[in-house]
């Protein structure tokens, strides 16, 4: 969110597009805060005070507050208005909440004084709040949910909500204690913006009734206790819900949460019927602990009281979780069905943190030294290399390569190959890699398409399976055919060699390479935090590596390409998105995090698209497979509907159709500035483009822009010449993806622990 800097009405305020869309969202939660909404945009459209509270029929100070606080705070400064004097009653929950999400910067906590003014409650109510909840305003403050019987649960987790208007239940259970990395910490503003997306998607469904669904049930149970005033039947009450989360989170102590009484007594003895028999078509609910919550605190505000207090105990596991509860809460609110709302969590257990990268992660073939490594390294580059040249090339003792070499030989590693005559003496033996010595699985998950890939330990593809991604691109769906294709590539390739490395895995940035986690890819919904590594690992029972995919195809092109490919480069990935991967001396470099390599904003700041705040501003042509059809539409050309329309256009431009050849040089000519954006800050000579949108039909005309654009514009080009080259593998990040689990096991590296997940590692 982009707070206004300044609502004073000398300056008109700026929003930004995303600014006006949650304005809206957030307007849709009821009337008032529809006029606070208006409130703030009549602002941005120069209306001054007096005139917005005229159209509203609010008074003056009234308008001047919304817009100071949205000036502040941003949307979250509109949650909250200000009451005089004492309440008869307040939501507790909502209260602590607050105090969860802190205060907006500079300062770091609350005050009991400062909060108390915000939210319009005596210092004296909110000091009682507090103890009755045992919770401060410091940041490491966790609160105790006060119902009855006392909630005993040191780690809470929300496991699942079910509410139909003020009757809800909240499942909790207790997390394991070895939780390991808790995660990028939340800082306030996070703390705060999420809490105001969950709390208005929440307050919509307590203000949402179910759409008649035909008179109740009659003689409906809860697990065999009438539900007198509130009928629970199992196709439409909690029931169901609780016993599925019970068997998607099996150990785990339940606790739950209800606000009606008599559920809550129905619960409790369905929780220790041990006779589920005596309940026709019904079993028993799982055992639990049931709570009643008290008339004091709403439920969906206790819902983000839990939820605040697991996301600072575990942010980077629960911000996907947290994510999807907002998100189901406002798909129902915006289309409320015949049924009560429900959510589940489709977490099954805690994830460990995987172990730091290191070379030796992959290597099931023993290859204990350095220099071991170094020997395949230098027959991989050159083809074939007898063990003289072996020598002369590593500067290893002739002693040392035949005993290295012998090792590699009785492991099956490398092969000879016919003598040759080198004058007098003894004939050289050329060595060379032994295809089948070992496979890899590559994957490439793309907004369009899932690619699998089989790959020996010399490039050759074993099997290629893809699968088009039309209607659905969760991160279940995916995951289950992502494991289906790699399973049947397998299984081809241990036909062929019985030492399958593991699994690589090219997927959309950004990420979390050495966690293996996907960080919400522009075009991927739902894929926030989602942790790929260890659901594949769990699913395949192998090995896992997860690459950005401009950087799986970066090892592709130096695994698997020629000796010119041995020294500096850089890879420019052209497909859904636009990015970069580079070898940086002798090492794949990916940064910190592993998302070095962003085009994006390079091309946008060579171009002069800034944002309203003076940012860097999304490059439609950084996208070039849509941004090709989108522009060949709009310059007339009858793009067919469907997969197949990019291709149709790079057709065209083959053909020799003007305006698909003009279409295809702009979006290339944009991608080209980012590319001398990259030539300057890493001063190489050789740039390789591929990926999915450079076609065969079109190469040249991605490769001349661009390899125009690199010698003319970059500030060293008097005494640089850059080589363009087009990518040599196909499917150049699937087998890219396959080259990093050979990368991992055999390239040389003298650190111990690899550099290669921190920066370039130092080579021989």
């Amino acid at each position: 969110m982009t707070a206004m800097r300044d609502m004073d009405e000398a300056r008109k305020p700026v929003l930004s597009d995303r600014d006006r869309e949650a304005l809206h969202a957030w307007a849709r939660g009821g009337p008032e805060r529809s006029i606070r909404a208006r409130i703030v945009l009549d602002a941005e459209e120069g209306l001054s005070v007096s005139g917005s509270a005229r159209a509203l029929g609010v008074s003056r100070p009234t308008v001047t507050t919304w817009r100071k606080r949205y000036a502040a705070e941003g949307l979250a400064g509109l949650e909250h208005r200000p009451r005089s004097g004492r309440p008869p009653q307040v939501d507790e929950a909502d209260l602590v909440a607050a105090t969860l999400a802190g205060p907006p910067a500079p300062a770091r906590t609350w005050s009991a004084r400062a909060l108390a003014e915000r939210l319009g409650v005596s210092h004296t109510t909110l000091a009682g709040v507090w103890r009755r909840w045992q919770v401060g305003p410091g940041e490491g403050s966790l609160p105790i949910v006060p119902v009855e019987p006392a909630l005993r649960c040191a780690r809470a987790e929300l496991l699942a909500v079910w509410a139909r208007a003020d009757s809800a239940v909240l499942v909790i259970g207790e997390a394991p204690a070895h939780e390991g990395s808790r995660g990028r910490a939340t800082d306030a503003d996070e703390r705060r913006s999420r809490h105001a997306a969950l709390a208005a998607q929440l307050d919509r469904v307590r203000d949402t009734e179910p759409l008649p669904a035909g008179p109740p049930v009659a003689g409906a149970t809860t697990g065999g206790a009438s539900a007198k005033s509130v009928p629970l039947p199992r196709d439409q009450g909690p029931g169901a819900l609780i016993t599925s989360t019970a068997a998607r989170h099996p150990g785990r102590a339940l606790h739950i949460i209800t606000w009606d009484d008599e559920a809550s007594a129905a619960g409790e003895a369905a929780a220790d019927d041990a006779a589920p028999d005596s309940h026709p078509g019904h079993a028993a609910l799982p055992a639990a602990t049931w709570h009643r919550a008290d008339s004091t605190m709403s439920w969906s505000a206790t819902a983000c009281t839990v939820a605040l207090a697991e996301l600072a105990q575990f942010p980077g596991r629960f911000r996907s979780v947290l994510h999807a509860l907002t998100e189901a809460a406002r798909a129902y609110a915006d289309a409320p069905g015949d049924r009560a709302f429900g959510w589940q969590r489709s977490e099954t257990r805690a994830v460990l943190p995987p172990p730091r990268p290191a070379p030796r992660a992959f290597n099931q073939l023993a290859l204990g030294s350095y220099n071991e490594k170094l020997v395949i390294e230098n027959i991989r580059e050159a083809g074939a290399l007898s063990r003289v040249e072996i020598a002369e090339q590593t500067g290893l003792t002739p002693q040392a390569v035949s005993r290295i070499t012998r090792n590699l030989l009785t492991a099956g590693l490398l092969a000879e190959d016919g003598r040759q005559s080198a004058g007098a003496g003894k004939p050289r033996v050329p060595l060379r890699l032994r295809p089948d010595a070992a496979s890899a699985i590559g994957v490439h998950l793309d907004p369009e398409m899932i690619t699998v890939v089989a790959v020996d330990l010399c490039g050759g593809i074993l099997d290629r399976r893809q699968m088009r991604l039309f209607e659905r691109r969760d991160p279940d769906w995916c995951l289950e055919h992502m494991t289906r294709l790699a399973l049947e590539s397998a299984a081809v390739a241990r036909q062929v060699s019985h030492d399958l490395l593991g699994v690589g895995v090219a997927v959309p940035g950004p990420v979390d390479a050495r966690a293996g986690i996907v960080l919400d890819p522009p075009l991927f919904d739902g894929w926030e935090q989602v942790e790929l590594k260890a659901e594949l690992v769990e699913r395949l029972g192998t090995a896992v590596i997860v690459e950005k995919d401009a950087t799986a195809a970066a090892i592709g092109e130096r695994w698997l390409g020629a000796a010119d490919r041995a020294d500096d480069f850089v890879y420019l990935y052209l497909g859904a998105g636009a990015g970069s991967g580079a070898f940086l001396n002798g090492d794949v470099y990916r940064g910190t995090t592993g998302n070095a390599g962003e085009v994006g904003e390079l091309c946008a700041i060579r171009a002069g698209l800034l944002t309203d705040e003076g940012g860097p501003r999304m490059v439609a042509e950084c996208a070039p497979i849509s941004a090709v059809v989108d522009q060949a539409r709009a310059a007339g050309l009858m793009v067919p509907q469907g997969d197949g329309a990019y291709d149709w256009v790079c057709e065209a431009a083959a053909r020799g159709d003007e305006r698909a050849v003009a279409v295809v040089e702009n979006v290339a000519g944009t991608v080209a500035l980012g590319a001398v954006g990259i030539i300057d800050l890493l001063d190489v000579e050789l740039l390789v483009v591929g990926g999915p949108a450079v076609l065969q039909s079109v190469a040249d005309l991605y490769l001349g822009r661009i390899a125009a654009a690199v010698n003319r514009f970059p500030v060293a080009r008097r005494v640089r010449d850059v080589h363009v080259a087009q990518s040599r593998p196909n499917q150049a990040a699937a087998v890219g993806a396959a080259s990093s689990v050979f990368h991992s096991a055999f390239t040389p590296r003298l650190s111990p622990r690899g550099r290669s997940a921190r920066g370039a590692s130092t080579h021989a």
